[in-house]
């Protein structure tokens, strides 16, 4: 398979590395010049800091080079914020014939599903493209450690198809065809890990913690729904793998984010001295501002709104979520 990757970033790159060693070719797509010479003129791929030795079916190709045929996959792992100005800018090389894939994770500032924003600028069909996410933290990818993840396709056929060419010794693959409950699995559960980089900070425990990511995935599966998703997406990889992972880890951009905040630290002094993407950030603004226009109860959400846009005390915020009107678990 001929897989073509728009977004030379670390989670991109990764999964590069990743399906190349699966056997399939691959086109790293890179936008800046020097970068591309640096790296056709080295033996390693340079991926977070780490040397990898290049695989023999790995690519390197500028972004005015691009061409696809039809049966190409254009792989897209961009921060959420940057895929509609990139796929603009490559729309006049794309066919309507092509498979896409998005790897990021979020939501456009309109509330759109991925996927849905990249059908709408592309102008294909929404059953060509799927979504994979999963709890994936690439630097354990990288050390060669095991992992799996989620590709979904609403032709389960297709999912099934290209599963079989992206999986790999170290990376298990497993397919669905709910991909509106993939996407909001991914793209929620960094709201939750901020909230969760917070609790560690505060060291307020396992249970604490534990309650949190409980509730948390409540409100994702709440949300989701809304949505159209299936709600037994959200009890798998994307939805309460992917939940644990970032909100367990300290690799995970959103429990840093929610660690320094915790800390002392804005999220403006956050982003200016990490310069690291967090997709939690501008996630929790949209599905904010959406749950407040359509009265879907995101607490955490709303605590988590506060905290990052209003600079509202941490440990306050806490408390106020605790002290909300009882309720059963189920609502």
């Amino acid at each position: 398979m001929k897989i073509k990757i728009l977004g030379n970033t670390i989670w991109g790159s990764t999964l590069g590395l990743l399906l190349s060693n699966a056997g399939n070719e691959v086109d790293l797509i890179f936008r800046n010049n020097d970068k591309l010479i640096e790296s056709k003129n080295s033996s390693k791929l340079s991926i977070a800091n780490k040397k990898i030795d290049k695989p023999n079916k790995i690519n390197f190709i500028n972004f005015k080079e691009l061409n696809f045929n039809e049966k190409d996959l254009l792989l897209i792992a961009l921060p959420s914020s940057e895929i509609k100005k990139n796929l603009q800018q490559i729309n006049n090389k794309l066919n309507n014939k092509i498979t896409v894939i998005s790897a990021s994770k979020g939501l456009s500032e309109e509330g759109k599903t991925l996927t849905k924003m990249i059908a709408s600028e592309i102008k294909i069909d929404s059953s060509q493209i799927g979504v994979i996410t999963g709890p994936n933290l690439a630097t354990e990818i990288l050390a060669g450690k095991p992992a799996t993840t989620l590709l979904s396709f609403t032709d389960l056929n297709k999912a099934n198809s290209i599963r079989d060419n992206f999986s790999s010794k170290n990376f298990r693959v497993y397919s669905g065809d709910d991909v509106v409950g993939a996407e909001i699995g991914g793209a929620l559960k960094n709201i939750i890990a901020i909230g969760s980089g917070i609790i560690d900070k505060l060291e307020l425990g396992d249970n604490a913690k534990s309650a949190f990511i409980t509730r948390g995935l409540r409100e994702i599966t709440r949300f989701g729904t809304y949505y159209g998703a299936k709600e037994y997406t959200f009890y798998g990889l994307s939805g309460i793998g992917d939940l644990f992972t970032t909100c367990s880890s300290s690799l995970s951009r959103n429990w840093q984010l929610g660690y320094n905040l915790a800390s002392g630290m804005t999220y403006n002094e956050f982003k200016t001295n990490t310069k690291l993407t967090v997709e939690g950030a501008n996630t929790t603004k949209i599905v904010n501002m959406i749950s407040q226009k359509k009265n879907i109860d995101m607490p955490i959400t709303n605590m988590t709104y506060k905290v990052l846009e209003e600079n509202y005390d941490p440990e306050i915020a806490i408390k106020e979520f605790m002290s909300r009107d009882l309720s059963q678990e189920r609502n």
